[in-house]
């Protein structure tokens, strides 16, 4: 008997480029967890009603991307790949996965494999993940926004920009402020254009300017 295997990527353009190029089942992990606020369970009905309302969605528009969780609900694979990139937001996203793999006690192997976001080269392949200690990380990071001091396989930084990204002295807010003559739209461009670490999107391309300038 063959063993069942998942892959979780970074989002649904790797999901469907790993699915058409080498085939097997797969499902993008759907969040924006360098955003906004968490409670310690996981996909909890005070999580989701929180999360939804941190990302401006409805709860059932959050629920519907809750695939990860939908497809693990009987914890029935023996190995899972993980695809993420080492930028802030696939970081901030599998901090939050990881802590839910520990929340549902998943006891099957895990890898974890670094790509490149925009080539999806892969970077560093099959990566051990012994879980245990993203709980607590979870815990540090997302609620209570503090650097931990061990990180496991995160990247420091990707957590290091985590915090950058949220403060008001940080690299890009201060590039909003610094430009503030400039448009909207040569605003965005210009985080955009300087946010690679980041993985920002315009959407908190937006945020971001909202934030220091108005």
């Amino acid at each position: 008997m063959h063993d069942k295997i998942l892959n979780i990527t970074n989002g649904e353009y790797f999901n469907e480029y790993l699915v058409s190029n080498f085939g097997g089942e797969a499902v993008p992990f759907c969040e924006s967890a360098m955003d906004g606020g968490f409670v310690r369970e996981i996909y909890s009905d005070e999580f989701v009603e929180l999360r939804a309302h941190e990302l401006s969605v409805t709860e059932e528009e959050y629920r519907s991307k809750m695939y990860v969780h939908n497809i693990l609900q009987n914890n029935e694979y023996q190995k899972i790949f993980l695809w993420f990139g080492k930028d802030t937001f696939c970081q901030a996203n599998l901090l939050m996965l990881l802590a839910y793999l520990e929340q549902i006690q998943y006891s099957g192997e895990l890898k974890l494999n670094y790509i490149d976001d925009e080539t999806f080269e892969v970077l560093e392949q099959d990566i051990d993940v012994v879980l245990g200690s993203y709980s607590k990380i979870y815990e540090d990071v997302l609620i209570s926004k503090c650097m931990p001091c061990d990180i496991g396989v995160l990247s420091v930084r990707g957590l290091e920009l985590y915090f950058d990204y949220r403060s008001q002295n940080g690299a890009l807010a201060e590039l909003v402020r610094t430009n503030a003559d400039k448009t909207k739209m040569e605003l965005i461009i210009l985080l955009l254009e300087n946010s690679k670490d980041y993985g920002l999107s315009d959407i908190q391309a937006e945020k971001l300017i909202k934030n220091n300038l108005f």
